[in-house]
């Protein structure tokens, strides 16, 4: 049985003007994302570019990826992943083992994390889901009224923090059978934690910055051009 790749790509976005088209090693973003999914065996993947945008359909004829347009009533700011996941499911109208998510705002992965993900789920047969997360030493809280409530003691270090993780958005991983006809939410998710290997998760034009900033390591750009 085969498996879906699906790499969702809408138009508009509020911080970076059509981030998705940004340039980085002078092509779009999300080409290092289509790029990354092509080199997986086309007998065991289906890749699917789901968007609203006729740029990025010109950048799927051009890899020769399937694209599916997206219609307008889940392009909006408010439309939960999830939904477009059914959408490009149920248009392929195939028997699906495993559904991969794969964000272009979140192009630094090593090629091997997909294939270990499937490998996991594999074993783990009690897990829906998998998603890829990193460790996170922040001092988080919340504030109402102008009152600052942090979440952590105020003699606490960052170093002293466990315990607490934050998405990558690199990767997410379904067992297809929670898109049948409607979302079904995963009852148990297996925690992927990154080696310290640098991420980057695409949100602003800070972001942007650090991304250009991580591939002046020739490392991390091989990572990028290479997927190794």
């Amino acid at each position: 049985m085969k498996n879906l790749i699906i790499i969702p790509a809408r138009k508009n976005s509020k911080r970076v003007k059509n981030k998705n088209l940004v340039k980085v090693l002078n092509k779009p973003l999300i080409f290092w994302t289509i790029n990354y999914a092509k080199k997986f065996d086309k007998k065991i993947y289906d890749i699917v570019v789901s968007s609203d945008c006729n740029k990025i359909k010109k950048i799927c004829d051009k890899e020769k990826v399937n694209f599916l347009k997206r219609p307008k009533k889940i392009s909006d700011d408010y439309t939960s992943m999830h939904e477009v996941i059914l959408h490009a499911k149920n248009f392929k109208e195939k028997n699906y083992k495993y559904i991969i998510l794969l964000q272009p705002t979140s192009p630094l992965r090593k090629l091997s994390l997909l294939n270990r993900s499937i490998k996991i789920l594999n074993e783990k047969k009690s897990f829906d889901s998998l998603i890829h997360l990193a460790k996170d030493s922040s001092f988080t809280g919340a504030v109402k009224n102008k009152i600052w409530k942090p979440e952590f003691s105020y003699n606490k270090r960052s170093q002293d923090i466990n315990n607490k993780y934050v998405v990558t958005g690199n990767l997410y991983v379904y067992r297809a059978f929670l898109y049948s006809k409607t979302v079904k939410f995963p009852r148990k998710t297996y925690a992927l934690i990154s080696s310290n290997e640098r991420w980057i998760d695409i949100d602003n034009k800070e972001d942007l910055k650090t991304l250009n900033y991580y591939l002046n390591d020739t490392k991390i750009k091989k990572i990028l051009v290479k997927s190794v």
